[in-house]
């Protein structure tokens, strides 16, 4: 059911015990504006204005609801200018901005070059969903008011506190859909969100979802840069207490997510006898820590706590850096499909993806959440990468779906059928995995659908302890009358099999 709620965000926006070490197993930039450094009272610099959302109404120091101030002075805002929040989550009193309205970053014409921060960049400014907040805390534009949003580049966030109110707000109601009946699904403006199930309208955090070109083969977003948006940066966000959806998702290119932790984001807990950490949920009130997609992006040196999805979730693209994160599923009841995860429902072509030097940790509870697979390259674990309707920039087999199918060297999938989705590598192309450490995870390393007719580069990943999670082995795993099982494993590949690794398959889906 999580892997089909996925697949609607693709279509959508295109979806406590502490084991000890044991012995490690070896095996064989962006260029961007420098982080903000204004103060409580920033000089305007030559060519842009500051403009102080405290200006137009807002106060971070009382419990009046703020997004309609905040929202007139991000709308006051021009190409090149910086919008400010009052720092002090440190500060005594300080309540932060209350928003019970999204943000729109961009919300009434195309604009480029805006930054938003914080006053201090030394102490975040906050800013809280309420329990009646429809949709994301904050989107990077409007879809229904800005048609042509594919111009929206240059978009810069730093220093903030964004939090999702995950302990009043809730992503399904009793109907068990999201559609804005006694839940947090939707928007307040009146066509954002006409069909329900919009991912984009769910109550995520932070949505930096504009142009992604999903007729564009190529990934051509230089030579078709109206079609994509270009230059998005996150900058040292805290993003905490996600309802579900998505702490961050990013549809763009050549972007950049740095220095961000998020901590918290959703529920999983798949044992029915095992009690949930949001206990107003049903099962699909899942969330990603990062979901991103497109080509040229770098994610680097966030930190991802207590995802409950996938912590870095990636739905294709090339020449993307996924380096130097750390991902950590805590003690107690909170566990992840997979840390980081290669999945290009999308573009199937990853050529030039680098996955280096990344930290997973696995501390949750075996019985009651746990990391599933620490990296996975591939999406063949989600019952064998099939889906029923493909986007044209796919990889994989058309109308085909098969417990082994063959390697697709390339092959298109057709638009709007059937097709059993792989990740690809073109010759004399290359997918780095390098120098990364996982401990903990059921499957430590998983590779299961890489269409490799490049090169894998693959050298000086440490595997320490994986252990068991909650994950369902022995029922609902397998495809086409097969049953796979399996326990713990460190290195994990078949679509390809890769000397010294374990040729295991796991098909599985929930």
């Amino acid at each position: 059911m999580k892997k089909q709620i996925l697949l609607l965000v693709i279509v959508a926006f295109i979806i406590a015990c502490t084991i000890p070490l044991g012995t490690p197993t070896l095996k064989s930039e962006i260029t961007t504006a420098p982080p903000s450094t204004f103060t409580d009272n920033p000089t305007e610099s030559p060519g842009s204005a500051m403009i102080h959302v405290d200006s137009c109404g807002a106060d971070p120091w009382d419990t009046n609801p703020d997004s309609e101030a905040i929202q007139q002075c991000v709308d006051m805002a021009s190409s090149g200018d910086t919008v400010l929040f009052t720092s002090g989550t440190n500060l005594p009193d300080y309540q932060g901005y209350l928003i019970d309205k999204t943000i729109f970053l961009v919300a009434n014409t195309a604009k480029t070059n805006l930054t938003f921060t914080a006053t201090d960049p030394e102490n975040r400014a906050l800013l809280q969903a309420t329990d009646d907040l429809k949709g994301y805390v904050v989107s990077v534009v409007s879809r229904s008011q800005v048609p042509n949003y594919g111009e929206v580049d240059d978009i810069t966030l730093s220093h903030l506190h964004i939090d999702g109110n995950r302990e009043t707000r809730v992503c399904y109601g009793q109907d068990n859909i999201g559609n804005g009946v006694d839940d947090n699904w939707g928007t307040w403006l009146p066509n954002e969100c006409p069909n329900p199930g919009d991912g984009l309208c769910d109550p995520g955090t932070l949505s930096m979802c504009a142009a992604s070109d999903l007729q564009d083969v190529d990934q051509d977003y230089v030579g078709n840069p109206s079609a994509w948006s270009t230059g998005f940066v996150v900058d040292d966000l805290y993003i905490s207490n996600t309802e579900c959806a998505t702490a961050l998702v990013l549809c763009a290119a050549e972007s950049m997510i740095r220095d961000t932790t998020i901590d918290i984001a959703g529920d999983h807990v798949l044992n029915p006898s095992c009690e949930q950490t949001d206990t107003d949920e049903p099962e699909g009130d899942w969330s990603d820590g990062i979901t991103f997609e497109g080509p040229g992006h770098t994610i680097t040196g966030n930190t991802i706590l207590d995802a409950s999805d996938v912590g870095i979730v990636f739905f294709g693209g090339r020449d993307t850096v996924i380096s130097n994160n750390t991902i950590q599923a805590r003690p107690g009841n909170y566990g992840m499909f997979a840390a980081i995860a290669i999945h290009p429902w999308g573009w199937g072509d990853v050529s030039g993806l680098e996955i280096t030097g990344n930290v997973v940790n696995n501390d949750a509870s075996s019985s009651c959440g746990g990391i599933h697979a620490g990296i996975n390259i591939g999406t063949h674990m989600w019952s064998g990468g099939c889906v029923g309707y493909a986007d044209l920039v796919a990889i994989g087999n058309p109308n085909v779906c098969t417990a082994e199918p063959p390697q697709p060297m390339g092959t298109q999938c057709v638009q709007g059928v059937p097709c059993q989705i792989w990740a690809y590598v073109s010759a004399g192309e290359t997918l780095t995995l390098r120098d990364n450490h996982v401990t903990g995870a059921q499957v430590n390393y998983l590779i299961e659908g890489l269409d490799l007719v490049g090169t894998l580069i693959e050298s000086g990943n440490i595997s320490t302890a994986p252990r068991m999670s909650d994950w369902e082995t022995d029922a609902n795993c397998g495809m086409g009358g097969e049953n796979d099982s399996w326990t713990t494993i460190d290195f994990a590949a078949h679509h390809p099999t890769i000397p010294g690794w374990t040729d295991q398959r796991i098909h599985c889906e929930y």
